[in-house]
Parts: structure tokens; C-alpha cells; sequence
């Protein structure tokens, strides 16, 4: 199945009902948590009856009419299929972009004391979309072959997320990046960012996974960290640095989950999971 929800609140005042707790309460999607929590059970479930399972092949292709099919061409990796303005999924982020944009307005308006407002953004799939290289690897991956398109800054923009990242700069948020792309990408990183349409990011607030663990995370199994460890431990540094996390945004839940998010917003991506 198609994964991937937006939890938007549409106000903000003391003691309303998100959209989320709304949704749970009617039988929806429920909180991130929630939804994570799902994921990870069907991620660990073993079928008994391999007939009673989606094919691999029926799902990919499934993925693919969410998707579209439009064509583009960067250096190094020649032409490639990337999702089509026209699909289901530019559509939908349309609605997300627009729910998001609707929430920072009105949090900016009330945010009064405690820390300059700040939102954080994942970057694959949740401000550039690797759909690209998942067709061209057959929904693998290797970490040389992705090299290739990372390096080659052969990621278009997701619809519509160029113009949330510059709507939250201009109405007084601070944006901050946290990938889970090495250290070694960083210049790749901000030559793609700024090729799909982003402004580039201001000195220290672009965080790349280092070879080994900052000082500011505390990881269980250090001297690596689980994505869920890395990514919010960088925000509570960034919370730390004088910044009141306002939303997070990122395609998969361990984007979203640890603490120090704000008002998390799922964005979709069917094509992989990252606990």
C-alpha cells in the first residue's frame, strides 16, 4: 500500500484538537507515533500465505502510476524518469504544501518567548525526489551507485517544497537541514539544493551524518547512531543553539520521531522505509 499521511493542524489555539487526534478519533490514521508503530509491526510481520500478499511487481507498478512518468536530463546520468506534475503525488503534495504553509502562518503569529522559531527539513525524498535513481535501480540501492546521482545533483525538487522553505524564511523562521547523506556530500548537497530551486543554507544549519557520533549525541550503540538517534539529537542541538522547533518535516517516521520535532508532517514516500 501507499504510504505516507500529512498531520496539518488547521488552528492554533490552547486545547484544540489537531488534525492527527481528530483522524484517531474517527478511526484515521492516528498520531506519527501511531503510524510509525504500524509500519514497523508490518516491516516485521512474516506472512503464512504468500497468496494473501501484494506481488513485489503489481506494488512497484502501483508506485509507478502514484508517481507518473516524465522525463529529465542532468549531467552524468543522461535522461531519466522523474514523477510527472500531472500524477497523483504532485497533487498531493500540493495539499500538504498548503496545510503546512496555513500552519506556519498561524504559529508564527502566536509565537511569543522562548527561542527564535525555527523548522527542520530531511532532504532525499522530502526537499529533492530520488524517484530517478529508484527506476533506474530497480527500487534497489547501493550506496556507490546513489553516489553517482547524488554527486551528479541529479535530484528534482519535490512539487512544491522550494516554495515552503521559502515561505518559511520570509515569515521569520529559521530552516534547518538534517540528512542522512555522509558528511563527504556536502558539497553535492548544496549544489542540488540550489539546482532544484532552494536557497542555499545559511553557515551551520545543514547537518550531514559524520564518520563518527558529535559530542551533542548520545548514542546507545555509539560510535553509530540509529536515524531516529542522529536526527533528533541534532534537533535537540539545534533547540540547545536558542531555536524553538516549530515543525519538522521528512518522508520517513524516524525523521519525525525522538523528541524536539514540533508539529511533525509525513511526507510520502512509497518507495522505501528507513526504521
Amino acid at each position: 500500500m501507499l504510504a505516507g499521511t500529512v498531520i496539518a493542524a488547521i488552528g492554533l489555539t490552547a486545547g484544540s484538537l489537531t488534525v492527527a487526534s481528530a483522524a484517531a478519533a474517527h478511526g484515521g490514521p492516528g498520531s506519527i507515533e501511531q503510524q510509525a508503530a504500524k509500519v514497523k509491526a508490518q516491516d516485521a510481520f512474516t506472512p503464512a500465505n504468500g497468496n494473501a500478499e501484494m506481488n513485489v511487481t503489481v506494488l512497484e507498478d502501483q508506485i509507478k502510476h502514484y508517481y507518473g512518468s516524465a522525463s529529465a536530463t542532468f549531467p552524468v546520468v543522461g535522461t531519466v524518469t522523474v514523477p510527472s506534475p500531472g500524477s497523483n503525488y504532485a497533487r498531493q503534495m500540493k495539499r500538504i504544501v498548503a496545510g503546512a504553509e496555513a500552519f506556519l502562518a498561524a504559529a508564527i503569529s502566536h509565537h511569543h518567548g522562548a527561542g527564535k522559531p525555527a523548522v527542520v527539513f530531511d532532504i532525499d525524498d522530502t526537499l529533492l525526489n530520488t524517484y530517478d535513481y529508484e527506476i533506474a535501480n530497480q527500487f534497489g540501492y547501493t550506496p556507490a551507485s546513489n553516489a553517482v546521482f547524488v554527486n551528479a545533483a541529479a535530484f528534482p525538487a519535490v512539487f512544491n517544497m522550494p516554495a515552503l522553505v521559502s515561505f518559511a524564511a520570509g515569515h521569520g523562521y529559521a530552516v534547518f537541514f538534517i540528512t542522512g547523506r555522509p558528511q563527504s556530500q556536502a558539497g553535492a548537497t548544496i549544489t542540488n539544493l540550489a539546482s532544484a530551486g532552494y536557497p542555499a543554507p545559511q553557515s551551520g544549519h545543514l547537518f550531514l551524518k559524520p564518520p563518527a557520533p558529535p559530542s551533542y549525541l548520545h548514542c546507545a550503540n555509539a560510535p553509530t547512531c540509529t536515524t531516529i538517534e542522529y536526527k533528533s539529537g541534532t534537533r535537540a542541538y539545534i533547540a540547545s543553539q536558542g531555536y524553538s522547533i516549530v515543525a519538522d518535516f521528512g518522508d520517513q517516521y524516524s525523521d519525525l520521531l525522538g523528541g524536539n520535532a514540533g508539529h511533525q508532517v509525513k511526507i510520502p514516500n512509497p518507495m522505501y522505509y528507513i526504521p
